[in-house]
């Protein structure tokens, strides 16, 4: 053997790894593998993906004919309740007269009895215990796995709840839905010319808080108080116009709905209110919203005179993707709780896909790529793309407007 021959038969050549492979080879599997990697993971992302979106849509049709069951037992629409931080009160009914919101009333219909009744026969010594039971009870269907699980998280210690034997009760934990129902077109900005048909119900001297837009240039607007016959007069017909103060329209419902003090202050402010809907407490405005589930609301599926296949029942909700474990003021109540953006949306703004670090706390939206779901009057639901056109989405919200649609394919 030459002394060359030697050399190599007494070591490993520096190009060849272990295994008989050379590392230039070694590396080509490597980066083989990556690209597979690579090619192969968005494709199981996606399949997950969808997978979650197909069981967000049977947790929404869950809620709808929940919702439908609701109407055909008692004839009416479930209410969304007095106010954002008023709870549930299990001895009365699902009507104009029940404190805690929509979904704390279809809960008997949604096989989940035993979180409405954990409030049921509550007494002062018990009632604490008994509602953070009752904010705490799971119902899987109002929570889209895209986005969190059905399980308690931490609620803002800054909100004080109201129940019959409470004023201002914590609840540090709680349910939160993800799906909303479905409150009309115009959320915290009712146009001007509602004004019209208040002046059917209140006196005209009552003074109106609104937002002037002199020539339609938002840049001069301005909030304005007169009286509700001189509002009505001077400022029907201005397209910007809308009732409440300026820089309102992105606001969470709850800065505008005030809780009534009690039970009594309750069924008072709903003994005088026009078709059951709640007269606001800053001059008397009729709260007319145009959708399916208002404060102090009683609407009948007769009422919904665009069709039922063409309006919004129940929808997601927009939050924050960065604020699923709180932080979103569209998204701090407990789902049981009366009317708020945390469980009633609008259709004023397009629905939005979930974006970090900013809150919309009125607009429909979802954290799916594909769009977000929404179940209509009839039960259908169907997933619905981000771009929907804004006029229509309005007209889906609206239950009456007389605006002919097509849905969305």
């Amino acid at each position: 053997m030459s002394s060359t021959h030697a050399f190599f038969a007494g070591r490993r050549p520096g190009g060849v790894a272990p295994g008989g492979f050379t590392v230039i080879e070694l590396l080509v599997v490597c980066a083989v593998v990556a690209v597979l990697a690579a090619l192969v993971l968005p494709a199981v992302q996606g399949a997950r993906e969808s997978a979650r979106l197909t069981t967000c849509r049977n947790h929404i049709k869950q809620v709808a004919t929940a919702v439908l069951h609701h109407e055909q037992s008692l004839r009416h629409l479930p209410s969304g309740g007095w106010g954002p931080n008023w709870l549930g009160v299990a001895e009365r009914s699902s009507d104009s007269g029940q404190p805690g919101g929509w979904i704390y009333s279809v809960l008997p219909f949604i096989e989940a009895t035993d979180v409405h009744d954990a409030v049921a026969g509550t007494t002062a010594a018990t009632s604490a215990a008994d509602y953070r039971a009752c904010a705490a009870g799971v119902v899987a269907a109002f929570a889209c796995p895209s986005r969190r699980t059905s399980a308690a998280r931490s609620l803002p210690g800054s909100i004080a709840y109201r129940t019959p034997f409470n004023a201002s009760l914590s609840i540090p934990s709680g349910i939160v839905s993800d799906y909303a129902a479905n409150g009309g077109s115009f959320a915290t900005c009712p146009p001007i010319e509602l004004l019209e048909k208040a002046a059917a119900f209140v006196d005209g001297s009552t003074k109106v808080t609104f937002c002037h837009v002199p020539g339609n240039d938002p840049t001069k607007q301005n909030t304005q108080t007169l009286s509700l016959s001189a509002t009505e007069q001077g400022h029907d017909g201005h397209a910007l116009d809308h009732i409440g103060p300026c820089f309102s329209c992105g606001n969470d419902m709850a800065t505008f709905a005030a809780d009534p003090d009690s039970l009594s202050q309750g069924d008072q402010w709903r003994a005088i209110n026009p078709f059951g809907r709640l007269v606001l407490p800053d001059g008397g405005i009729p709260d007319l919203q145009d959708g399916l589930v208002a404060r102090m609301s009683q609407v009948p599926v007769a009422s919904v005179r665009d069709g039922l296949s063409n309006t919004y029942l129940v929808g997601e909700k927009y939050v924050a993707a960065n604020r699923y474990d709180g932080g979103d003021s569209g998204d701090d109540r407990v789902m049981v709780a009366g009317y708020s953006s945390s469980t009633v949306r609008w259709a004023y703004d397009p629905p939005a896909a979930d974006a970090p670090g900013q809150s919309q706390p009125n607009v429909f939206g979802s954290g799916h790529r594909a769009g977000w779901n929404a179940a209509f009057a009839d039960g259908s639901v169907q997933t619905i793309g981000f771009a929907i056109d804004p006029a229509l989405h309005k007209a889906l919200a609206a239950r009456a407007d007389g605006t002919v649609v097509s849905r969305p394919e």
